[in-house]
């Protein structure tokens, strides 16, 4: 079960579901996502083996579902909320996350990957990239809807018109092809990265599970494993530290992606519905 924003900025939709909230479907290596436009038609969606994607609050959500697990990938616009004490076990994922105050367990969000570089600017930047092993990023310095005809892996030369927030445009800052783009008609606000550029030029790489979200899926099972074995013991607050990531790309997708969700295991019988809760 997924919640998130409606029309969320996430640029690396090749690495995430966040197709569904636009489309209404989308995949991630061979799993489903279904957007659910009211919380009756979550169950069928879950009765049929899919994730549900939705807007609705996570409370309601978890309070629907009897959610035995809410998984909180901490994006950074929104501040750190009171999590602990709704369902069973909260996790929370980031640094502004506490043990044992906001959540239950926090785990830190995989650190990106040295030579990684972000560029918070729109306009054009057509020097050529230094080296061949780093992505390149744009990030928004406003408020707007990003609106580009562009699609992920198309392959871009630097300085070309990749989209636009209101009146500026972004522009590619490297030639090579497009591992994130926002979604058409995303909201953003300034700081969110709505173009990035892998200079290496292969397509298959702009799809699928990346290292860092792997990563943070296997702390994240790791802590229900610990919570398996021990049913009988009240929960420590724990830290479980995140583990250097190897990059194709040069970057890795942050824990915002809700890939999580597809490797979360059901809970044990007798614990309600008990579907896990990922707020993106």
């Amino acid at each position: 079960m997924l919640v998130d924003d409606a029309d969320p900025p996430w640029h690396r939709r090749g690495m995430a579901f966040t197709n569904a909230w636009y489309v209404g479907n989308a995949e991630l290596d061979g799993a489903g996502a279904c957007f659910c436009a009211s919380l009756k038609s979550i169950p069928s969606v879950l009765a049929h083996g899919m994730i549900a994607a939705t807007t609705w609050s996570w409370g309601s959500v978890a309070d629907t579902l009897r959610a035995q697990v809410l998984v909180d990938a901490g994006r950074l616009r929104r501040r750190p909320e009171m999590l602990r004490g709704r369902v069973p076990l909260t996790i929370g994922i980031g640094p502004d996350f506490v043990a044992g105050e906001g959540v239950d367990v926090a785990l830190e969000a995989p650190a990106e990957a040295v030579g990684a570089a972000r560029l918070p600017t729109l306009g054009r930047d057509e020097a050529a990239p230094p080296a061949r092993t780093r992505s390149y990023v744009v990030a928004s310095t406003r408020y707007g809807r990003f609106m580009t005809e562009r699609r992920i892996g198309d392959r871009v030369h630097a300085g070309e018109k990749i989209g636009a927030v209101g009146n500026e445009t972004v522009a590619a800052p490297a030639s090579g092809v497009l591992l994130g783009l926002a979604a058409r008609g995303a909201r953003i606000e300034p700081g969110d990265e709505l173009v990035e550029v892998d200079p290496n030029g292969v397509p298959y790489r702009c799809h699928g599970i990346g290292a860092g979200p792997r990563t943070v899926a296997a702390n994240v099972l790791a802590v229900l494993a610990g919570r398996a074995a021990s049913a009988d013991t009240a929960i420590p607050a724990t830290i479980v530290p995140g583990h250097p990531i190897p990059a194709e790309s040069g970057r890795d997708p942050a824990p915002g992606s809700g890939t999580v969700g597809t490797l979360v295991p059901p809970p044990a019988a007798g614990e309600g519905s008990g579907q896990p809760v990922i707020r993106a």
